[in-house]
């Protein structure tokens, strides 16, 4: 194998694991983008303010959780 088809070869595997982690990335933020959108249909009172943003800090915890699981 020359060293120009074995460096093509790495450069595509290195290629291939950045899309995995950019598409990991975008999972987790889609996922936090329908959790918030769920949250402010959950609780859309003015009395529920509370429940909100508790819903909102499980959302960013939940996320923040993704990010981290996609970056190990």
């Amino acid at each position: 194998m020359t060293v120009k088809r074995l460096a093509s070869i790495v450069l595509l595997c290195c290629l291939s694991a950045a899309m995995i982690w950019a598409g990991c990335i975008s999972d987790c933020r889609d996922e936090y983008d329908a959790a918030i959108a769920a949250c402010k249909l959950l609780y859309d009172e003015q009395r529920d303010v509370d429940d909100l943003r508790q819903c909102f800090q499980s959302a960013k915890g939940d996320y923040e959780t993704c990010i981290e699981e996609c970056t190990n």
